[in-house]
């Protein structure tokens, strides 16, 4: 692995500690405690990844945008378990393979901002709220405290032993590799032991980046997203980083997060150079990031109507060039919120005020969780009897 150099090149996002001795301490402390997950479970999802990647299999990835400490909780954990076994035997039903089912969950706990700081409405400079991992959402105690970390490692081993308790078919984790002081400390020789798959967000995978560089030595399935300005080449360079020698098949899943407006406009170009290039990658949608949009009273939301149109034209296109769409990542929750509308559960934007207990982005309710997961399997089974 190449930790060294990862910490020689510009991390974005990187977090302003006012003490850097405590995080190197803190850092120290992790190094020592148990993995969260064990190597053999990520040889296990490379090889599932494998599968989905030549279209002997399908991912569906769900969980919160940004988990709360708050609830790391048996039935909160289990319901956010048994939505994604439901929302998988939708899919096997039709699509006819296995489906492997990905949490974000049990270590989700950083955000990404486009400003480190905030002004408040007393016109006071804090902070950004960054995560549970990072502070406390709470405008008072928006100070980086780096002993959070050790909160992150020990609510996230919580959540790992619940859900492995859980009378349930696998589950394997994943969160975004976003904090690489918490990453680097729990990764050991070429594995990140803090989760099964990591991913890297669309502000973090520069190709001359610290993320970039970190995950390149890893083993783990890495996931990129990319969103409307990705460019072809762009996108084979990152591949050509993070798998150069193009094997194992589905060693990099591509997230793909355009807005139902801007598929049919990007997707194909993306495509038509990865089939190009000799790289199999996963390809999977999350419908959620490019259809997000504010209220007039301030409230992030998405239409549950978008996310639905994205994923049909991501399915449609894919099947159109002779490639294989692998998968949905969702941001959801096993609750009954109301942080995205809809035609039935959530029609009124003055609604959502009712139900929003999101730390960050609106979150699919689990009934708009299952209605998404429903009505996409049931446009694939409408569209192959047609073709």
């Amino acid at each position: 692995m190449t930790q060294t150099a990862t910490f020689l090149k510009t991390a974005t996002q990187a977090v302003e500690y006012e003490n850097p001795a405590t995080l190197q301490k803190v850092c120290e402390t992790l190094k020592h405690l148990p993995p969260l997950v064990s190597v053999e479970e990520i040889e296990a999802a490379r090889h599932h990844f494998y599968d989905v990647a030549v279209g002997k299999a399908f991912i569906i990835q769900g969980g919160d945008c940004a988990e709360s400490f708050l609830d790391v909780r048996y039935d909160i954990i289990r319901r956010k378990v048994e939505l994604l076994h439901e929302q998988s035997r939708i899919l096997e039903a039709v699509l006819n393979k296995p489906i492997i089912r990905v949490g974000r969950i049990a270590g989700q706990y950083a955000k990404p901002r486009s400003n480190p700081l905030e002004t408040l409405s007393s016109g006071e400079v804090v902070h950004a709220f960054r995560g549970h991992i990072i502070n406390s959402e709470n405008e008072n105690d928006r100070a980086p405290d780096p002993t959070r970390l050790l909160s992150g490692y020990f609510h996230a081993a919580v959540s790992h032993n619940t859900i492995r308790h859980l009378p349930c078919p696998t589950i394997y984790t994943s969160h975004e590799a976003l904090h690489l002081p918490y990453e680097a400390s729990l990764s050991r020789e070429d594995y990140n032991l803090s989760a099964t798959t990591i991913w890297l967000g669309e502000r973090t995978r520069q190709l001359d980046g610290a993320h970039v560089e970190y995950a390149r030595g890893l083993r783990n399935p890495i996931g990129v997203k990319v969103g409307p300005t990705a460019t072809a080449e762009e996108i084979v360079a990152i591949l050509d980083v993070l798998s150069p020698d193009r094997v194992p098949a589905g060693k990099v899943t591509l997230i793909t997060r355009l807005g139902h407006k801007r598929v049919h406009s990007v997707l194909p170009a993306l495509i038509r150079a990865v089939q190009l290039s000799g790289h199999v990658p996963v390809w999977m949608s999350d419908p959620c990031h490019g259809n997000t949009w504010t209220t007039e009273d301030g409230h992030k939301t998405r239409r549950v109507g978008d996310m639905l149109q994205e994923l049909k034209e991501t399915y449609v296109v894919h099947r159109q060039l002779g490639s294989h769409f692998g998968g949905i990542h969702l941001e959801q929750t096993g609750e009954a919120v109301t942080e995205c509308l809809d035609e039935v559960h959530v029609t009124d934007p003055d609604d959502l005020a009712n139900g929003y207990t999101s730390l960050c982005d609106p979150r699919l309710s689990v009934d708009q969780a299952l209605d998404i997961v429903r009505e996409f399997a049931d446009f694939v089974n409408s569209f192959r009897k047609e073709i």
